[in-house]
């Protein structure tokens, strides 16, 4: 599993010929960071001198925060799978009609898996993003700057996220699942840039 490696045999397998891991993975990746300095200032928050009228607030936020970081984690891995599987459909024999048909479903099933999971990333990490302008605001002022970091990363995961599911759908042959998911995309997408502004705003303006 990817998340069993370290960071260096990690950046290194990034940086190889090889496929995997690529953009979707590095996506989730980017997206985990983020959620993780979001629940790292929840908790030097929490419990502080100085920051008690945000105490239950922020433990109150850490708890989905960090559940949320942990799926993005496993969300690593599953893009590389999803990719690797679609991969193998391709291979798959094409010789006889029965072959034809039997490896064009499992290329639209893959390719739909291949696009459900960036999708999945970003919906996470768009939900956290709209915690950041306040978590901003309460947060221990020491750890401001990893707010910031944090909103930038999550944009981050969003926006890759959104470019993996965007290129595969140009294998989806099923127009309905097409057109939903786009419409998902446009919803997600909207209320991006304004959300990051006023978690920045707000960054700058205490550090």
């Amino acid at each position: 599993m990817l998340t069993d490696l370290t960071l260096t045999d990690f950046l290194k397998k990034l940086g190889s010929q090889e496929p995997t891991p690529g953009g979707g993975s590095s996506a989730a990746l980017a997206a985990s960071l983020g959620a993780n300095l979001l629940s790292m200032v929840c908790r030097l928050t929490a419990g502080k001198k100085g920051y008690e009228e945000h105490w239950d607030e922020c433990k109150g936020e850490n708890a989905g925060i960090a559940e949320t970081a942990d799926r993005l984690r496993v969300l690593i891995d599953e893009d590389t799978e999803a990719f690797n599987a679609l991969m193998a459909s391709f291979r798959m024999p094409k010789e006889s009609p029965e072959e034809k048909k039997a490896r064009n479903i499992a290329v639209q099933k893959c390719t739909k898996r291949a696009i459900e999971v960036p999708l999945e990333v970003a919906r996470l990490s768009r939900r956290l993003l709209t915690k950041v302008p306040r978590l901003a605001l309460i947060g221990n002022r020491n750890a401001v700057s990893d707010i910031g970091v944090g909103a930038l990363l999550l944009t981050a995961g969003i926006n890759g996220a959104v470019l993996n599911v965007e290129i595969n759908l140009a294998g989806i042959k099923d127009e309905g699942f097409v057109r939903e998911t786009r419409d998902t995309i446009k919803n997600l997408l909207e209320g991006v840039p304004t959300d990051l502004n006023a978690a920045m705003a707000k960054v700058h303006e205490r550090l």
